[in-house]
């Protein structure tokens, strides 16, 4: 039997963020009751109260639920608030123009220890990635995720590491440099450079090259990482897409306020 709920606000948002990251358009009632393991009852309570507000609307053919207009208002009104992806924009496209590769940008959230891919921009000979968008995802080993540990706290970066090790047990996907001191020795070493760079490590055949974007007190927002084709990073280019990324950083970091960090050459 389902407990009484004692924080109705809390499963009513839970449900939209079921809402919003569901792979089918339009859901039925005893499907959201399943997938929150809540009475069919108490679903059909909170989808009556987001229709109400405006965030979904019924079909009246179907019986089934969708976002609706409000809900998508409010969003695109928020990711237009949203500093990160305001100031990383513009600076993006100038980035993939110059050197024509695809760039990600990533967000870390501090609280959820996790971060996520909030914007992508594409060179005109990108292929298909395997990268989603929008999805909270571990601050995983490759090229995006060491930009943003090396400049974390040692405790809060100690304590992201060890969460990627009981996710992958025996240091497989790219958490094989699980190994105390070479992480260590490869962390230091992006804190030098202030740069991230990776083979390989996520997408096969492909290259990583991430640099962390600062905010106020020197804290890591996130980054923008260049995602590269391994055959096309031939002599010379890696330093010329180094200097690229870091411009870009840079020009974020002012538009937010901030002031750019300064690293050692190589």
């Amino acid at each position: 039997m389902e407990k009484p709920e004692r924080k109705p606000i809390s499963k009513t948002l839970r449900a939209l963020s079921w809402l919003a990251e569901s792979s089918t358009p339009e859901v039925g009632v005893r499907q959201l009751a399943a997938a929150m393991n809540i009475a069919p009852s108490s679903a059909h309570r909170i989808l009556l109260a987001l229709s109400e507000a405006g965030f979904v609307r019924q079909d009246g053919r179907t019986q089934r639920y969708a976002l609706g207009n409000e809900f998508l208002r409010l969003s695109h009104l928020a990711i237009a608030k949203a500093p990160l992806r305001q100031a990383g924009a513009e600076a993006m496209r100038r980035l993939v123009e110059t050197c024509d590769e695809s760039a990600l940008l990533g967000i870390y959230d501090d609280a959820r220890q996790e971060m996520i891919y909030a914007a992508s921009v594409d060179s005109k000979h990108s292929s298909q990635r395997a990268i989603q968008l929008n999805k909270w995802i571990p601050v995983r080993t490759g090229a995006s995720g060491l930009a943003i540990l090396a400049f974390l706290k040692e405790a809060e970066a100690g304590s992201i590491v060890q969460r990627l090790a009981l996710l992958a047990p025996g240091g497989a996907g790219g958490v094989g440099r699980a190994d105390p001191e070479g992480l260590a020795t490869e962390l230091a070493t992006v804190r030098r450079q202030g740069y991230a760079f990776t083979r390989c490590q996520w997408i096969a055949g492909a290259v990583g090259l991430a640099a962390p974007i600062f905010g106020s007190h020197g804290k890591v927002l996130g980054d923008v990482c260049l995602t590269i084709p391994a055959r096309r990073l031939g002599d010379g280019s890696k330093d010329r897409l180094v200097d690229a990324l870091r411009c870009c950083v840079s020009e974020i970091a002012k538009n937010l306020g901030s002031t750019p960090q300064s690293f050692a050459v190589g």
